[in-house]
């Protein structure tokens, strides 16, 4: 905790600001009532407020990270995660002597708990944070050869802040980079962090054994509780897929799913050097707005069509495994719902590049990364004949917390039943389906 003390007096602060602002809303709904109806803004008022979001915006887009990203003192989340970073500290910080070892079932049971203290304006606070399974993540750390000082210096660095990522997810969950954008911490919801905790052995002893796995990388689950927060907040931190310094210029999520609903309408033309995702359909190649997914004349449109232009028969056989061998895995784990999520950043071709990988390097040194992310993060696109092309591919199987349960089942037999052509096309499919068609969607992507 000797890192952080002198900046005590700053996280304090903001707690203070963030108590502050709760007990000012109370009032300000009240406030806000009382003139709903008491004026109406001029036409000069509208200009000049349009005026000065314009240069909001323009200075958030002028340069580098926006300054709407990141999580400054006065951000409203500010207060939460620098009570992330001072628990995950504080946790790491308690590993300092254990040992690789093998683990065992009391270890994935294990919490550790820790209260801390805080003076804010003479009123006495604290805020309670938890290690869920120290141990266990600590060995797939290990594994995965994350230094401790550089994850330290990512997620916990006191000088330093997180940053905001605006996330497209439909689970109102938070989400946050660390300020080198290496990590990500997603909080997430009590029962997903129960469903977490009990397959945590199958998925230790998956990731162990397929150090190749393209499954999100977990390195910590956590929970914390704060004076100005109404509930408990579970959180894990993860990898993020797109670390990279090159930009991604296309993105897509797929689920092997081809119903009307998996597409993005004018995602070719607004795709390029965007944020904008592509679905299942976008991937395919649909263009038509009015009834994606309907193969007619002209559609799908060839060179929009997507692929994995992998090369060499032993590289595309690496790749299809992988995805079958952790399909396989979510399923027998009674999972479903889960995505491949794909940015393809498109290269020089004039740029110069030696692979630094073959299958033989990497059965002699287990320490390079994964064979999926050995490229700048990624891995390099190829042709039949083994030359690159000027495609990179940064891929991770994602959102796999989802479960099978009554609700998916419910909404498999209501959209079977209203659509009844489009029951194997829907996303809520029992989990051995959804495998089997996410397998053969991915597989038959392969070039």
């Amino acid at each position: 905790m000797e890192n952080f003390t002198h900046n005590e007096s700053k996280f304090e602060e903001a707690l203070s600001i963030t108590l502050k602002r709760k007990h000012d809303n109370k009032k300000k709904v009240k406030y806000i009532m009382r003139r709903k109806y008491r004026s109406i803004r001029t036409d000069l008022q509208d200009l000049n407020k349009r005026k000065r979001q314009k240069s909001k915006r323009e200075k958030r887009l002028s340069n580098g990270k926006k300054v709407k990203d990141i999580i400054h003192k006065g951000h409203k989340q500010f207060a939460l995660t620098w009570g992330m970073m001072i628990g995950v500290k504080m946790s790491i910080d308690s590993q300092n002597n254990l040992r690789k070892k093998s683990l065992k079932v009391t270890d994935f049971m294990e919490v550790s708990k820790y209260t801390i203290p805080l003076e804010i304006k003479s009123l006495s606070h604290h805020f309670k944070f938890k290690d869920y399974a120290p141990l266990a993540f600590h060995n797939l750390r290990n594994c995965w050869s994350v230094d401790k000082d550089e994850y330290i210096n990512s997620i916990c660095n006191p000088n330093s802040n997180f940053l905001e990522f605006m996330s497209n997810s439909k689970s109102g969950m938070y989400f946050f980079l660390s300020h080198d954008k290496k990590y990500m911490i997603k909080t997430l919801k009590r029962y997903e962090c129960k469903f977490l905790r009990r397959i945590l052995p199958h998925y230790v002893r998956h990731m162990i054994k397929n150090p190749n796995s393209l499954i999100n990388q977990y390195y910590g689950l956590h929970r914390v509780k704060m004076p100005h927060l109404n509930r408990k907040i579970h959180f894990v931190v993860m990898n993020n897929i797109f670390h990279t310094p090159k930009p991604i210029h296309k993105l897509y999520d797929l689920k092997g799913s081809t119903y009307k609903g998996r597409y993005v309408s004018k995602f070719e033309t607004k795709s390029n050097g965007s944020k904008v995702c592509g679905k299942d359909l976008n991937f395919i190649g649909f263009t038509n707005d009015n009834n994606p997914g309907k193969v007619e004349e002209g559609q799908p449109v060839p060179e929009y069509r997507q692929c994995f232009k992998i090369g060499t028969s032993e590289r595309k056989l690496a790749f299809s495994n992988q995805i079958a061998s952790d399909s396989v895995f979510l399923a027998k784990m009674k999972i479903m719902d889960y995505s491949l999520l794909v940015g393809v950043h498109y290269r020089d071709r004039l740029q110069d590049y030696i692979p630094n990988y073959t299958s033989d390097n990497y059965e002699k040194d287990k320490t390079m990364p994964p064979l999926f992310k050995r490229d700048d993060g990624g891995f390099y696109g190829m042709d039949y004949n083994g030359t690159l092309n000027n495609e990179i591919y940064y891929i991770g199987i994602i959102d796999i917390l989802q479960q099978y349960n009554f609700m998916k089942f419910a909404e498999n037999k209501y959209k079977s039943y209203v659509g009844k052509d489009c029951s194997t096309k829907i996303s809520a499919l029992p989990p051995k389906k959804y495998a089997k068609r996410f397998i053969e969607f991915i597989i038959d992507s392969i070039r």
